[in-house]
């Protein structure tokens, strides 16, 4: 897929985040080291209360959860581009 595709495709599915899809997800498969609320359980993980690395482009962030880092795993495959940015943006919403 070409780089225009992506972000054509990244500004339509913008327009439809769905927080109740985010937050279920975010429960299943983040928040066993990220925490329920944001406060990470694991010294690796960063705290989205804080927003720290949430302020990070869509594109950047996508990117990097679906390629996994250190703890985290890869969820490419496993996640949809849609579901992804649903867990960012319901992760950019905690305090």
């Amino acid at each position: 897929m070409s780089f225009g595709l992506v972000v054509f495709s990244l500004a339509q599915n913008a327009q439809a985040i769905d927080l109740q899809r985010g937050q279920r997800l975010y429960n299943q498969r983040c928040a066993g080291c990220h925490g329920l609320t944001g406060v990470p359980t694991i010294p690796q993980a960063p705290s989205f209360v804080t927003k720290e690395r949430l302020m990070q482009p869509d594109m950047v962030l996508l990117q990097r959860v679906q390629m996994g880092k250190n703890s985290c795993p890869p969820f490419m495959g496993s996640l949809k581009n849609d579901e992804i940015l649903d867990v960012l943006q319901y992760a950019r919403q905690m305090r």
